[in-house]
């Protein structure tokens, strides 16, 4: 009966260990999100308007970029900006851009653009929930292609 017992408990422990590094698993892949998923990073084309609200980008373009520098600006400004934990609760957004990737498919964004040295807001418009922090290096670099 001891034996049985023993066994009993080798195995209760044999499975808590399994699950254990089961869950640590799925909480380490789910921790491992990056603000790029489903983001088009690879961009063709980059039109900018001044924004009119949420939820839409204003098609009304003041400017249109093709050129790899500018593209390149764009590209970097969104693959590493950091995503905001909270809920977001913003002002309207001052830009909207739109970005078309080599296959045509297209993303939309809202932005609101700091000042030199400072940080610069990010959300794409299907999201409206969440925001990103746009570097102030990168925001100085979005001030000399946009305004």
């Amino acid at each position: 009966m001891k034996e049985s017992y023993e066994g009993g408990i080798r195995m209760k422990k044999i499975l808590f260990f399994i699950l254990a590094v089961s869950l640590t698993s799925v909480i380490l892949i789910g921790c491992q999100s990056s603000n790029s998923e489903n983001v088009i990073v690879q961009i063709a084309k980059v039109s900018i308007s001044k924004s009119t609200g949420f939820g839409k980008v204003n098609s009304d373009f003041f400017v249109e970029y093709v050129d790899q520098e500018k593209l390149g600006i764009f590209s970097d400004a969104i693959t590493t900006a950091s995503k905001n934990v909270g809920i977001a609760d913003m002002i309207d957004p001052e830009y909207d851009f739109t970005v078309l990737d080599p296959e045509g498919n297209t993303e939309g964004y809202h932005l609101w653009l700091g000042e030199k040295g400072q940080l610069s807001t990010l959300m794409i418009v299907r999201d409206t929930h969440t925001t990103y922090s746009i570097s102030e290096n990168m925001t100085d670099k979005l001030i000399e292609v946009i305004e």
